[in-house]
């Protein structure tokens, strides 16, 4: 069924730990319109990890439709992302089973993956493949805690806004990934760099998806700047934030104390995480050769990042810019040609129910 002329956009928003970010599509006779906007979060001053009232994610909600020109009410519908310890998506195996029974038996079948009780979870579910000759079917499950689910959500609550679809933060970001490859034979390795954790996810046909969340993100980076230079949190913060904007005048130098800090947090924190995902990964099924890597999120902003990861890994690595695949500039917002950060709002947009 084609979409209306008037067809009003769809919403992916994607509550960060440091920004909210807002990327609103909107399909029509001439191709699509999009929207973009994001609104920083205050940050406790020694870069500690807390709880944000949902009275504050609200008002930077609201800030971005502010500055998006777009009115709350205005979306045809809604995508949230969520992520956390207690967001599993895994890919599990079960028997040849017609489509209206894939849901009931999934109950039954989670119970030998997911290590929670099944009634304080939200589960969902897609079918990857059918195989007839061996009786089986793929099936990728994704599941969350309900609770996590309520305090999600409950920002949009207090601006009374219905969340259509939560959809687990590693397959909004493959999504993106995804989105307008020439081919969908091919491996997709991304990861997307976050405030205090990061994603990393691998899909490729006729193996399983994958996806580890790494207790890596830009504070890690910022905490190393800190240390390896030794001067307060809150200014290796405000270096590293300068850096990776369009700041007039302000170069990187990889051979600076800052930078050789965070080189030196990259080889021994991420890329050994990295190393052992791969070779886990290597246990379940078979690793892409070549291998190619994406990298998104606020901190891949950092010049030369991309570049430094692949010297490091030995394979290359490059900036996913969601921007550059909308094929037009953005709408509203002050924001840089370049911005990694809106791969997970980007990847949620294109979620229309």
């Amino acid at each position: 069924m084609k979409e209306s002329i008037r067809a009003r956009p769809w919403a992916g928003l994607d509550l960060g730990a440091f920004s909210v970010k807002l990327l609103a599509a909107q399909p029509g006779v001439g191709g699509m319109r999009y929207w973009v906007a994001e609104s920083l979060l205050p940050q406790p001053a020694d870069g500690a990890d807390r709880l944000r009232a949902p009275e504050v994610v609200a008002q930077a909600i609201a800030d971005c439709f502010a500055r998006a020109g777009l009115h709350p009410r205005s979306f045809r519908g809604t995508s949230v992302g969520i992520s956390g310890s207690d967001v599993i998506v895994k890919q599990i195996t079960m028997p040849l089973l017609d489509d209206d029974e894939v849901g009931p038996a999934l109950r039954f079948e989670a119970r030998k993956h997911l290590p929670f009780e099944l009634q304080d979870l939200i589960i969902d579910f897609q079918v990857l493949g059918r195989y007839a000759s061996q009786k089986k079917l793929e099936v990728l499950l994704a599941a969350c805690g309900q609770e996590h689910a309520r305090r999600v959500c409950a920002p949009l609550d207090l601006l009374g806004i219905d969340v259509d679809i939560l959809d687990a933060a590693p397959l909004a970001l493959m999504n993106a990934l995804v989105q307008g490859a020439e081919s969908r034979r091919e491996a997709f390795l991304l990861l997307d760099i976050g405030h205090t954790s990061s994603h990393l996810a691998l899909y490729q046909r006729d193996e399983p998806f994958f996806s580890r969340r790494l207790d890596f993100g830009g504070l890690t980076l910022t905490r190393a700047i800190a240390e390896g230079i030794r001067v307060p949190f809150e200014e290796a913060e405000e270096w590293k934030l300068a850096a990776g904007s369009d700041q007039p005048g302000f170069r990187v130098d990889w051979d600076s104390p800052e930078m050789l800090a965070v080189h030196h947090c990259l080889r021994h924190d991420l890329v050994e995480e990295l190393r052992r995902s791969f070779a886990f990964y290597g246990t379940l099924g078979q690793m892409p050769d070549p291998l190619k890597m994406w990298i998104s999120g606020g901190s891949a902003r950092l010049p030369g990042l991309a570049a430094r990861l692949s010297e490091i890994l030995g394979f290359p690595v490059l900036l996913f810019n969601p921007l550059e695949r909308l094929g037009v500039s953005p709408r509203a917002g002050q924001l840089p040609p370049i911005a990694p950060q809106f791969a997970q709002a980007y990847g949620l947009a294109l979620r229309t129910a």
